[in-house]
Order: C-alpha cells, then structure tokens, then sequence
C-alpha cells in the first residue's frame, strides 16, 4: 500500500507544479490560455491511444475534467 501512496502523492505534486508553471506562462505572457489549453488537449489526445490501461485512462480523464477547466476560455486572457 506505501508505494500506491507514494505514486499518488508524486502524481499531486506533480500537477500542482504543472498547473503552477502554466499558470506563470501565462501570467508572464509566454503562453496564452488558448494554447495552454490546446497543449493539455494534445496531451490527452495522445494519451487516450493507449486508453486500453485503466491509470490511462484516469489520467486522460483528470487532464480533461480536472486540469483543462483551470484555464478556461476568457479565464486570465
């Protein structure tokens, strides 16, 4: 059971830093929210090819319904 525990907390931070580092793109004018959103829509894209892997496709869903809603359109533009 640890080492679940270890993948899940190394999965939390890991999108804390991402969404963290986005959001600082974007805030510095490097990224745009339109292509933050593009860019985590191209990584859900090719993840689903491989969608047969059940953590896949948990993490295709998190991308989509956890991460993508964080830089909605309009949203800090």
């Amino acid at each position: 059971m640890f080492g679940r525990e270890l993948e899940l907390e190394i999965g939390n931070a890991t999108s804390a830093t991402l969404v963290s580092l986005l959001q600082t793109l974007i805030e510095r004018n490097v990224l745009s929210n339109e292509d933050v959103r593009s860019l985590l829509t191209k990584a859900a894209r090719d993840l689903a090819s491989h969608e047969y892997a059940s953590p896949v496709k948990g993490a295709v869903g998190i991308i989509l319904d956890d991460l993508l809603p964080k830089f909605a359109k309009g949203c800090a533009d």
